[in-house]
């Protein structure tokens, strides 16, 4: 899927930033505290969500005032403001009567907006939401009876301020524990972090949420809604959840084991957003197993570890930037689809093996600017796309085997793909037969001339 459009509604002389694609009943995301709806499209957890739920509604994002690609305030918003937002971009999109996705603080959003504009909301579903400071002091209370866990909360908001787009891993350990240890996803968050705002831009956004509160007014929600809940958010407990969906009438309350706030970016993603889909549907996703022949590339940096040790750790943390945003950049210049990070490269994935090789030959000497030389293997075959954006299959671990078999700087083929661009005008050098790992016959290699 090519990255949609960005658009912008006029929310009386504020400029909203929004997008829409996919095909299905109409869906309006009302978005969590970090959003920038361009950026967000680099990354493999998010790319692959927005392409599976697009498959089955159709999906508008915007990022809220004051975050993203929209405009910035300097005085907090009212929340007839905040309202009018919403309205600006339904209009400007199209969107008669949506159902409404509040995420987060989104869902907080969602509930005060369904409140004041009930006819312009078809159904609410409520994605690890809160009611606001008053809803949580009282679901905090239920649960355990103590206020630490508020105290907490309250204290986080002001750790993440003061690391803001320097030291994003706290906010990752909190909000997407499931990549914790993903270097490359903690690298991109803070990447994030300051594409969406700046320090003074972020402590002005947290300090204009804390007068927003929904708890009084539940009751008077009247369109059906679920609400969802990770069962280990550590961001906003189940509790919070829970606390909502008690006093909405007749809403459902869903609990889904996980750890992850964003569930963008989680190993339980797919459950979460098949609950949502299926409460504005009308029915469960359809599983999906699709087979399809692509140009399989495998990247890596070459003696990364002697280069860390040798450039020291800040300066091979900036390098690691360079290569995933290089990366990011390259891939959709190509046509093609990063599919995950692999430490030290990527995994990538091409409809035509002409744009694999053009995409290698351009990451490479991207690279080589910053003196970072890398390895390329690529292999064509049949693959298994699944739906959580993986890739598996023999082609897979082909081009993983052809990409060892690299010397530094080289773009390794297979007997393949070189087979596949024949006439096309690339040239070849034999790189001789390979034994490979998992495979009975040895392989005959080709590296790419300039």
């Amino acid at each position: 899927m090519e990255v949609p459009e960005v658009a912008y509604a006029d929310a009386q002389g504020v400029s909203i930033a929004w997008q829409q694609w996919g095909s299905g009943p109409d869906v309006l995301a009302v978005p969590p505290l970090v959003t920038n709806i361009e950026v967000t499209w680099e990354n493999e957890f998010y790319r692959r969500f927005f392409e599976y739920v697009g498959r089955h509604v159709r999906l508008t994002v915007f990022d809220k005032r004051g975050i993203g690609l929209s405009d910035k305030f300097n005085k907090p918003p009212t929340l007839e403001q905040r309202t009018n937002d919403i309205v600006a971009v339904m209009n400007a999109a199209g969107l008669e009567q949506p159902a409404l996705v509040g995420v987060s603080e989104g869902g907080l959003m969602a509930q005060l907006f369904t409140v004041q504009h009930p006819d312009r909301v078809n159904r609410l579903a409520l994605v690890n939401t809160q009611p606001g400071m008053s809803g949580m002091l009282s679901a905090f209370r239920a649960s355990d009876g103590s206020l630490e866990r508020l105290k907490q909360f309250v204290d986080m908001f002001t750790r993440i301020v003061a690391d803001w787009g320097r030291d994003p891993q706290y906010f990752v350990d909190l909000f997407c524990p499931s990549n914790t240890e993903n270097a490359a996803f903690v690298r991109w968050w803070g990447r994030l972090q300051r594409q969406s705002a700046t320090p003074a831009d972020i402590r002005r956004q947290v300090e204009s949420l804390r007068g927003l509160d929904a708890g009084a007014r539940l009751a008077e929600i009247t369109v059906p809604t679920l609400v969802v809940h990770a069962t280990g958010d550590r961001v906003v407990p189940a509790a919070c959840g829970r606390y909502v969906a008690e006093r909405i009438p007749g809403a459902r309350f869903v609990e889904i084991p996980g750890d992850d706030h964003f569930v963008e970016t989680g190993r339980q993603w797919q459950h979460m957003a098949d609950a949502w889909l299926e409460f504005i549907t009308g029915s469960a996703p359809a599983v999906q197993a699709e087979r399809r022949v692509v140009t399989v590339l495998f990247t890596d940096i070459v003696d990364s570890t002697v280069k860390a040790a040798t450039v020291g750790d800040g300066e091979w943390r900036r390098l690691l930037d360079c290569h995933d945003r290089i990366a990011w950049e390259l891939v959709d210049r190509y046509r093609g689809t990063i599919v995950k990070s692999t430490g030290d490269g990527v995994l990538a994935r091409f409809d035509a093996p002409s744009h694999a090789l053009e995409f290698a030959v351009a990451f490479r000497q991207a690279l080589a600017e910053h003196a970072i030389e890398i390895r390329c293997g690529l292999h064509s075959g049949e693959v298994e796309l699944r739906e959580n954006g993986d890739i598996t299959g023999t082609a897979v671990n082909l081009a993983a085997r052809v990409e060892q078999a690299a010397d530094r700087g080289v773009i390794a083929v297979s007997s393949t793909v070189r087979d596949l661009v024949l006439g096309g005008g690339k040239r070849f050098s034999d790189y001789g037969e390979h034994s490979v790992k998992g495979f009975d016959q040895r392989w005959h290699l080709f590296a790419l001339d300039e």
